[in-house]
């Protein structure tokens, strides 16, 4: 039924229809349906007129521009457009290229217009079908060309062309512009240049009141910010001349009712006559928006709640919204008062309360960005005072400067002699302190019994010689066997010990009686000394100095006091080198609390950072200590030089925390770049540099490179036993790398006989130093078992793994990654023994979830463990269990670690011969192709030591053998 042809009555009912129909078009599903139900007030025909007349304009994702009867069929909308052509009645054409969006009322397509020689790309706008059979809304797109004819502006995106289409529809064609809405080009901006931004539409929609135009549904999705950054503003399909507007009222023709309901002003829903005050409403939602990313009702999410909001209830100030909801503006800046008043003053519902123009809410902004009042705050008392002093703060401080310097010179003159007294009295106070530490140091080092130092050091190398002699038997000539015995009892470690107990125990014991009446400066020479105990490995003496530094210093002193902080870092470093994971964590938490309010690169809170994200890895929190360092990493190499020296320790965690989490070549590559920073900052011989290499060799480890793995440990060890002593426990910790590796090249009885030698003596020293049941203790059993193992030892292997596993669990907790990795293993060694197939297969099972959940579902030992349950699924004779479990160990493999990798091969080994049982004859020729023939074809004396065993396990596989 066409408007034309119906009676008063009808036309009455039709308009009804269309209201209601351009009021539900923004809404969907439920939402769409409660608000005809409404409107429709229980008119059951009415319903399905709204209904039918909706999936008509829904349609229009269907409908498709008339071409020229010569043309080729119409496409469906949904498909590319490119190649089509429509044209008007003039000598021009427009070649459809793509859909760009689509309203109530028509269709935008994104053409080229071709007239003449030359090619443009235009908007294209048509009616949709519905929109055309309306004759008020083929009037409205009349009206809008009119309307766009007359604005010639920058921000006003430009009408250039407008007629009637070859089959008789009308069309505009305007401006192209490419950009992104405004809201979202915003959001990425400081506020003041938001407020700039929003200048410029203003500039845009004042010009359109100055042709009598108003826009009535300004909104984000209406302005675009071109490449240029200039706003600009499109879609004038609702707008009206003012007098038309006015003319227009009680009016309830559709166009009164085309608007976004979000940013309607209460006059729009009310059918009140409309000014320019309309656009001055909506431009101040705009605005809200821009400011705090929300729109002033924003939490209101149906449109009766909606409607009542704006027509009855008071906006909030976008800073308040801002506190209670949202992340602050870009740059982190609040939002000042001067906006909110701005805003709300826009957003007032009594039309004769906004500014009188948008040039008006503009100067104001203006005025805003020039630190001068704002209109919007002209009532408040002191303001404009407030304002003033602000712009004119350089000459108003020079002018007080000058006042103050007559005043303050003659203050100055009556405070300098007070200061100066202070001051020397002072610096006396510390020249007597240090004074009386000379002395003490002086008094220290003069006490010390040289005899009773140079005897106990004899005593204690002869009583270490006469051992290794009782050990060597009578096999060769007595001064063959007494230049072995003293190569072999470390000086160094003797030196360490005596340095401990008749230098710092002994200066340590003097300390209360000679400092009894200055404990805090006591409490300093304590803390000096720990850390010389911490450099000699004597954790646990350094730890029990530290707390009575803490002890006293924590009776005289606030708990954020720099002192107080430093004793705690150093007590964490101690406790966690120590093993003692529990209490580090405790001591280094105390030490942030206490920093949080020190700038982020403050040497002491970075030293807190640094240690509580490192004892967090230790403590098996891996993911997390990962994240931590990453964070602190990134900070850090923003802000510091590349070779400070807090950075490169951090980044020696990173990549040590990386390589426990399977991340082996980032954390390679982080170490690569490291170590010539290490090496010209500390030296090649430091301590720091020697951890460096630590890693690097755990690292080669990991990668299967055994040998270079065991000789850059080998050469740290050596170093090491020189500098530090042979049972120094970084000297031990290198050893133990080196012991790991010569494990995995063992292959023979002798080889086998020197690893176990090592491996038994670094057991032996390491749990008389730092304890059975430290994390370093542990890892030299962890390769004592795979050397039973490898020697066919089987159940030796298995009860020393059962003892690892139990004190993993009662010191580390079930889901620490050591006591998983245990867990494994004993399911690894007891897949060997027949009779333990059920067990194994439970504990292999068992320790996949937690593990994926700690390391992530692609670390090593995850892959390693589903070939440890393809193996045990060989072993009973389920190769289709055996070829899935391996299946995904290569697929995992392949995909993280390249298609050359050992392990990748060795899980291709194992897959083929599943294959090779299941007579799978395709899944063997594929996973030869890609795996094995590459590797078997390669020259055995150009492999490292664990490629040459995979590609002999390679060959078996194509036997159908297990390696």
């Amino acid at each position: 039924m066409r408007e034309g042809d119906v009676s008063g009555g009808d036309a009455a009912r039709y308009h009804r229809v269309k209201q209601i129909v351009l009021q539900a078009l923004d809404l969907q599903g439920s939402a769409r349906e409660d608000l005809v139900a409404r409107e429709a007030a229980g008119d059951a025909t009415m319903v399905e007129e709204v209904r039918a007349l909706l999936a008509g304009m829904e349609a229009d994702q269907t409908l498709v521009v008339s071409l020229r009867s010569s043309g080729p069929p119409a496409p469906d909308a949904g498909q590319d457009l490119s190649g089509q052509e429509a044209s008007a009645d003039a000598a021009r054409d427009y070649r459809l290229l793509q859909r760009l969006g689509a309203g109530g009322m028509g269709v935008v397509y994104l053409a080229e217009r071709s007239h003449g020689d030359f090619v443009q790309k235009v908007a294209l706008k048509l009616l949709n079908p519905v929109a055309e059979a309306s004759p008020e809304l083929r009037e409205r797109f009349a009206r809008e060309r009119e309307l766009l004819a007359r604005l010639d502006h920058p921000g006003i995106a430009r009408l250039l062309d407008g007629g009637i289409l070859a089959d008789g529809r009308p069309f505009l064609a305007m401006e192209y512009v490419e950009g992104e809405r405004v809201d979202v080009h915003a959001a990425r901006l400081p506020l003041d240049e938001r407020i700039a931004l929003f200048i410029g539409i203003c500039e845009a929609v004042a010009e359109a009141h100055r042709c009598l135009v108003i826009h009535r549904d300004l909104k984000p999705a209406n302005i675009l910010v071109d490449a240029r950054g200039q706003p600009r503003l499109l879609d004038f399909g609702i707008a009206r001349l003012i007098d038309e507007d006015s003319a227009a009222a009680g009016d309830t023709h559709t166009g009164q009712h085309a608007l976004t309901l979000a940013y309607a002003s209460p006059e729009q829903l009310a059918c009140q006559p409309l000014t320019t005050a309309t656009d001055v409403y909506s431009l101040g939602a705009v605005l809200y928006q821009l400011v705090c990313g929300q729109l002033p009702f924003a939490d209101i999410d149906n449109p009766a709640g909606l409607y009542n909001a704006i027509a009855n209830t008071d906006v909030q100030p976008p800073s308040r919204r801002l506190r209670r909801d949202g992340e602050p503006p870009a740059q982190g800046r609040a939002v000042p008062a001067d906006i909110d008043a701005i805003v709300l003053k826009a957003l007032r519902k009594e039309p004769d309360r906004r500014y009188a123009s948008v040039a008006a809410l503009a100067e104001d902004l203006r005025r805003y960005l020039a630190h001068r009042p704002v209109s919007a705050r002209a009532d408040e008392r002191g303001y404009r005072a407030r304002r003033f002093l602000r712009r004119n703060a350089w000459p108003l401080a020079a002018a007080a400067l000058v006042l103050l310097s007559v005043l303050g010179g003659l203050l100055a003159s009556v405070l300098a002699l007070r200061e100066a007294r202070a001051q020397q009295a002072l610096a006396e106070k510390r020249g007597h302190d240090l004074q009386r530490l000379a002395d003490f140091q002086q008094a220290m080092l003069e006490s010390v019994d040289i005899d009773a130092m140079g005897h106990a050091m004899t005593d204690t190398q002869q009583r270490k010689v006469l051992e290794v002699l009782e050990k060597q038997g009578a096999g060769q000539p007595l001064d063959v066997r007494l230049r072995q015995a003293f190569a072999q009892v470390g000086a160094p470690s003797i030196a360490r010990d005596a340095l401990d107990q008749q230098i710092v125990t002994h200066a340590l014991a003097r300390l209360d009686g000679d400092f009894a009446d200055a404990p805090l400066l006591a409490a300093d020479m304590r803390q000096s000394l720990a850390r010389v105990l911490i450099a000699i490995g004597h954790y646990a003496h350094a730890a029990d100095e530290l707390r009575r530094v803490l002890q006293v210093r924590g009776a005289a002193l606030p708990a954020t006091d720099a002192r107080i902080v430093s004793a705690r870092i150093d007590l964490g470093q101690a406790l966690s080198l120590q093993g003692e994971l529990e209490p580090a964590t405790d001591a280094y938490d105390q030490a942030l609390a206490a920093t949080r309010a020190l700038p982020a690169l403050d040497p002491q809170r970075r030293a807190a950072e640094a240690g509580a994200a490192r004892t967090q890895a230790a403590r098996g929190e891996l993911q997390a200590a990962l994240a931590r360092q990453s964070a602190l990493r990134k900070a850090w190499m923003a802000a510091l030089p590349a070779d400070d020296e807090a950075l490169l320790l951090l980044r020696g965690d990173y990549a040590h925390t990386l390589d426990k989490l399977g991340q082996r070549d980032a954390g390679s590559a982080e170490m690569d770049a490291l170590l010539p920073l290490y090496r010209s900052r500390f030296g090649p011989e430091s301590n720091r540099t020697l951890a460096a290499m630590d890693t690097l060799a755990e690292l080669a480890f990991a990668h299967n490179d055994y040998e270079q793995s065991a000789a850059l440990a080998r050469q740290v060890a050596e170093v090491r036993e020189r500098r530090l002593g042979a049972e120094h426990p970084d000297t031990l910790k290198a050893w133990g790398i080196a012991a790991g590796s010569l494990v995995r090249l063992a292959d023979s009885p002798e080889t086998f006989a020197g690893a176990e030698a090592l491996l038994d003596h670094l057991l032996q020293a390491q749990g008389r130093i730092l304890g059975i049941e430290h994390p370093a203790t542990r890892q030299f059993i962890v390769a004592k078992v795979r050397l039973l193992s490898k020697q066919e030892r089987t159940l030796e292997a298995i009860a020393l793994q059962r003892q690892l596993l139990a004190d993993c669990q009662r010191v580390l907790g079930p889901d620490h990654s050591e006591t998983l990795f245990a867990q494994g293993s004993l399911a690894s060694l007891l897949s060997y023994l027949p009779e333990r197939q059920d067990e194994a297969r439970r504990l292999a099972q068992a320790v996949l979830p937690p593990m994926g959940r700690q390391l992530g579902p692609e670390h090593p030992f995850v892959t390693a463990t589903y070939d440890l349950i393809g193996r045990i699924e060989r072993n009973t004779g389920n190769w289709e269990a055996s070829r899935d479990a391996h299946a995904r160990a290569l697929e995992i493999r392949s995909r993280t670690r390249g298609m050359v990798d050992g392990n990748t091969i060795e899980s291709a080994n194992r897959l083929y011969v599943a294959l090779f049982n299941l007579r799978d004859e395709a899944g063997m020729r594929d996973l030869r192709a890609r795996f094995l023939d590459p590797l078997i074809a390669r020259d055995p004396g150009t492999l490292n030591a664990s490629l040459r065993s995979v590609r002999e396990a390679s060959l078996l596989a194509l036997k159908g053998r297990w390696d």
